[in-house]
This record gives structure tokens, C-alpha cells and sequence, in this order.
């Protein structure tokens, strides 16, 4: 009965785990989308701007136009995007192999590899800890901005 708590657990936790990457994947996109149009609005009406005789309002966009640049490189909201919407699909896709692998068994297909639900929740358990495994050590790669080392000599 223990095996089966487990199993009902750890399922739920995927769940937990994939709304959870879908709401930041949500966040990140709506983040990056904003900075970009501010950035394309704000780069498209400098040219404008700078026709005018007081030319305050020029620079001042100018400087928002290089603010968000800078948010753009150093926050990086569209591969915080991407990457946790491929981290929710990835747990998507284990649970439909999951549940297929326990729907075929019930039908009575049964695999040369999978012949027993505990073999497919084998299955799904190893694929998912080694996702979350590879997710754990390249969580904070896409924050950070690898700042390179001068020439020698410059």
C-alpha cells in the first residue's frame, strides 16, 4: 500500500511541479514581451524625437531605451521563457508516456520492457528524477551573464 502512496505522491507532485513551470513560463513571456515592444517602441520614435528642437524628451527615451537593454541582457525573460516551457512540456510528455504505458497494460498490450504498471511507473519515476536532476544543476545558467576577462595586454 506504500508503493501505491508513493506513486499517487509522486504523480501529484509532477502536476505541482508542471503548473509551476507553467505559471513562470506565463510570467517570463508576458516580461519579455513588454521589454521588447518598449524597446522597438522606444528605438522607433528616437528618430522623431530628435527632430524636435528641445531635445530633453529625445534623451530621456534614449536612456530608457539602454535601461531596458540592459534588463533584456541581464534578466533574460526570453530564455527564462523558453526554458520553462520546455521544462513544463518535458513533464507533460512524461505523464502522457506514464499514463499510455498504464492505459496499453490495461488494454493488455504489453511491451517486452513494461509488463507490469510498476515497471512503467519505474519507467516514468527515472525519467522524470533525471529531468529534475539535470534541472536542479542548470537552474541558475540562464541568470547568470558570463563576464569575459580582458586581452592580455589591453
Amino acid at each position: 500500500m506504500a508503493a501505491r502512496d508513493f506513486e499517487r505522491q509522486f504523480v501529484e507532485m509532477v502536476e505541482q511541479t508542471r503548473r509551476h513551470m507553467k505559471r513562470q513560463a506565463d510570467r517570463a513571456m508576458i516580461l519579455f514581451v513588454l521589454l521588447r515592444l518598449g524597446l522597438v517602441a522606444g528605438s522607433a520614435s528616437l528618430p522623431a524625437l530628435t527632430a524636435f528642437a528641445d531635445r530633453r524628451w529625445s534623451t530621456v527615451l534614449a536612456i530608457g531605451v539602454a535601461i531596458l537593454a540592459g534588463l533584456d541582457t541581464q534578466f533574460r525573460w526570453g530564455e527564462e521563457w523558453r526554458h520553462f516551457r520546455s521544462g513544463q512540456l518535458a513533464l507533460e510528455r512524461y505523464r502522457r508516456d506514464y499514463d499510455h504505458g498504464i492505459a496499453s497494460l490495461q488494454a493488455g498490450r504489453v511491451s517486452s520492457e513494461l509488463n507490469t504498471p510498476a515497471d512503467v511507473f519505474e519507467r516514468f519515476y527515472q525519467s522524470v528524477t533525471q529531468y529534475l536532476q539535470v534541472e536542479a544543476e542548470t537552474f541558475f545558467k540562464f541568470r547568470i551573464v558570463d563576464w569575459k576577462a580582458p586581452a592580455p595586454g589591453t
